[in-house]
């Protein structure tokens, strides 16, 4: 993709660069001349707005834009237009953000191959073989193929960083506190997090700065903590060893890096629990859907979501104190570690012709459960089946986050 500097340029190389990537079902719609528009009024400023003025934003179905489509790839919704802009766009608007289009994602966000949407499969610009992950593949494929710098998603057990792992794209899931998840078109009201993808961690943090733009001191010695539960947890080989090279070359730069058992987290299980509680409150939220029989939502959605209505009161009630349980003593690692370092995924992007792995999101519902700021960042793997690392920090300690990120990115690269 050719380099240019006006707002214009980007728009234009964006469509024209589009057209290879028609196959890979990554946009959903997209609105050159609105978007052209804003660009001629970026390029018009004397003085930039922000650090995102002028940029590309693609942003996922579920999120609404005003005058987009709004309907998170449930077919039922596929006539919705948005008339209002959910709080996060309204933000890249006003710093002088242009929405490119919108991205393919699993049908209500519920899945982790980005196939489900009635737009049909999204497929990964490094190999078209391999899966994208989900539910937010299509933005993480826009990082991917170079379409842009800067994409949204949401994220509810990891499913930014999933696909930001399998496309070698890094992905941040904030703190819930930072933005607000009621305008989506939501899965599950407590876990549902806007989330980011970038380029680079300059592209996170240049969005991020402009919703919490205090600034912290990161620690003199970063020290990180590897629960050893997770080379016991089904991991594949290729991603064990990546992430033993991972671990080396943080201690030949300093980073201080402890493996120790967290005995009362149990990943397989604990995604499991927090799978429970989201097919239970997407069955809420998704309730005129699934009362009518005649909607037209997929069997795999119905039947998750009928699995979550029956499930009883009494046992969400023990779900819920189990999962608070674990996020209070997660809380507490923070009292001696800076960071929870894992890879992002047992195992590297599947081949779409096998079976979709269960466990994709053992190691990344921890940061859901607990609250945590989570970041996947990639290293090493090859170039077709990327391998990332996973960082988690304390709860609202997102800045600290991103700038350690910076140092370990500088690492890793």
């Amino acid at each position: 993709m050719s380099i240019n500097n006006t707002s214009q340029d980007k728009v234009n190389n964006f469509f024209k660069n589009l057209e290879n990537f028609k196959s890979h079902n990554i946009f959903i719609h997209t609105d050159k001349d609105t978007s052209l528009k804003h660009a001629k009024k970026a390029d018009s400023r004397m003085k930039k707005l922000s650090q995102i003025d002028g940029e590309l934003f693609a942003v996922k179905a579920n999120i609404k834009v005003n005058s987009f489509p709004f309907h998170a790839g449930i077919e039922e919704f596929k006539n919705n237009i948005s008339f209002e802009d959910d709080p996060i766009i309204k933000i890249i608007k006003k710093n002088g953000g242009i929405i490119i289009g919108l991205t393919n994602m699993d049908e209500a966000a519920f899945g982790g191959s980005t196939s489900s949407s009635f737009y049909g499969r999204c497929l990964n610009p490094r190999n078209m073989k391999f899966s994208v992950g989900g539910s937010s593949g299509g933005s993480a494929a826009t990082i991917s193929s170079g379409l842009a710098h800067n994409a949204i998603g949401t994220d509810t057990m990891g499913s930014v960083r999933i696909p930001a792992s399998y496309c070698g794209v890094s992905g941040f899931k904030p703190s819930s506190k930072f933005i607000s998840n009621k305008d989506l078109i939501l899965l599950s009201n407590t876990y549902d997090t806007i989330g980011f993808f970038g380029k680079n961690i300059n592209n996170i943090s240049n969005l991020f700065n402009l919703i919490n733009n205090r600034d912290y001191n990161i620690p003199l010695n970063i020290k990180c903590i590897v629960p050893t539960q997770i080379f016991e947890d089904q991991i594949e080989a290729n991603v064990l060893e990546n992430f033993k090279k991972t671990i080396l070359l943080l201690k030949k730069n300093n980073i201080q890096v402890i493996e120790k058992e967290l005995n009362y987290w149990k990943p397989n299980l604990h995604r499991k629990a927090l799978l429970k509680i989201v097919e239970n409150e997407g069955a809420k939220n998704l309730s005129d859907l699934l009362v009518n029989n005649k909607s037209k939502i997929t069997k795999l959605l119905r039947y998750n979501l009928e699995f979550g209505q029956n499930i009883n009161k009494t046992d969400i009630k023990k779900i819920k104190e189990d999962l608070l349980k674990l996020k209070v003593k997660t809380q507490n690692i923070f009292e001696s570690f800076d960071l929870i370092l894992t890879p992002t995924t047992p195992q590297s992007a599947f081949n779409i012709e096998k079976e979709q792995p269960l466990n994709q999101a053992n190691f990344t519902s921890l940061a859901n459960i607990s609250d945590l700021p989570s970041i996947s960042l990639p290293h090493n793997g090859t170039y077709e089946q990327p391998f990332s690392i996973q960082l988690n920090a304390a709860n609202n300690n997102d800045k600290i986050l991103l700038k350690i990120s910076s140092i370990f990115e500088k690492i890793l690269q």
